[in-house]
């Protein structure tokens, strides 16, 4: 057959789970993972970032890899509270914060790009869509 398998092997078994990390359905948290993968949601919870690492930490097997993509604060001298606000974020690590927490979990950080640009032109594109869509905003 096409697909995953083909292209990399018939022993390659890939599952997708979508979970809270704080609690994990039984067929996650019985199992060890060789990777577990988040896309920009860790941000919401910074808060109880230990919970989560912690979680992911249990179901990795020795040298799993996580993956995330995720927003760090850049610097303690941008005031970033109308974009925590907006987001709804509580608390937002900086990337020595979010290392110290990796570590604290049995992980460690292998690297990241800085995605500074690309969300402030993702922020006015959203900006500008409320605007010409007339969108009601609450805050």
């Amino acid at each position: 057959s096409s697909g995953i398998n083909a292209e990399y092997g018939p022993d390659l078994k890939a599952e997708f789970y979508a979970a809270s990390y704080f609690d994990l359905p039984e067929a996650v948290s019985k199992e060890s993972f060789t990777h577990v993968m988040m896309q920009t949601s860790l941000h919401y919870a910074h808060h109880r970032v230990n919970d989560i690492l912690g979680n992911i930490s249990r179901v990795l097997r020795p040298d799993g890899i996580l993956v995330a993509t995720d927003f760090n604060r850049i610097s303690d001298l941008v005031d970033i509270r109308k974009f925590m606000e907006m987001n709804s974020m509580s608390l937002l690590l900086s990337l020595d914060e979010m290392k110290a927490a990796l570590m604290r979990n049995g992980m460690e950080y292998f690297g990241g790009e800085d995605l500074y640009d690309h969300c402030i032109k993702c922020n006015a594109m959203k900006a500008a869509k409320v605007v010409e869509e007339d969108i009601q905003v609450y805050l």
